[in-house]
């Protein structure tokens, strides 16, 4: 039931690991330890009892059922205006092995719970910037959360615009006032591709809740 989903790598899974970290070049893992908040094949979102800047390696110890299970990644993202700990970080394993892939593999299998956190999907959606006149921007959701969504653009909005998205799903449209978290950095791309953006929900509108809890869910 699990293992197609499972092979698919957009899809992140509620899984709650301590693990054990250092950085790349160094010889010791550190005494404090970080928590996985969700997991997939690609990458995990974590805390960190520090602040790791985007671009570091980093060697990761997962604790397993099965024991210490390591694994190599980098810091795609943080958030440095958060200045408590636990610290945010966004990581993409690196150099995985098609037995570590396997094991990967298997720990989401194994672990529940089984909840959806970012489902991949393909949504056709419309995204309308807040400042008066500004034209309707065609795009596709490609992952989902019960906070935001990745979807890319023809043009790049900057970081930081609100917009309004809708999307259609076979459970009703989902409606919500977003925030553009990130977005691919500007220059020119190749043909027919499309900047990619992250967006945060600031609202969502009512009659949204139940079709993206039902997608979540995966309800049929």
């Amino acid at each position: 039931m699990m293992e197609p989903h499972v092979a698919d790598h957009a899809t992140r899974y509620v899984l709650h690991l301590p693990f054990r970290y250092r950085r790349s070049a160094e010889a010791a893992y550190r005494r404090a330890c970080g928590w996985t908040r969700d997991l997939n094949l690609r990458g995990a979102w974590v805390e960190l009892p520090e602040m790791v800047a985007a671009g570091t390696t980093l060697a990761l110890a997962l604790d397993t059922p099965a024991g210490a299970f390591p694994l190599c990644a980098d810091v795609a993202w943080t958030t440095p205006e958060v200045r408590d700990a636990p610290y945010l970080h966004g990581v993409r394993f690196t150099g995985l092995t098609p037995d570590r892939r396997h094991r990967l593999r298997a720990l989401l299998v194994r672990e529940p719970p089984h909840l959806a956190l970012r489902l991949s999907c393909a949504l056709a959606a419309t995204c309308y910037r807040s400042d008066p006149g500004g034209p309707a921007i065609p795009g596709t959701v490609l992952d989902l959360s019960d906070t935001g969504v990745g979807v890319p653009l023809a043009e790049r909005v900057l970081p930081g615009a609100r917009m309004r998205l809708s999307a259609a799903t076979k459970y009703g449209r989902i409606g919500a006032a977003a925030q553009v978290v990130w977005a691919d950095p500007p220059g020119p791309l190749p043909r027919g591709a499309q900047y990619r953006h992250g967006l945060r929900f600031l609202q969502l509108d009512r009659s949204s809740v139940l079709p993206v809890q039902a997608l979540l869910k995966g309800f049929s």
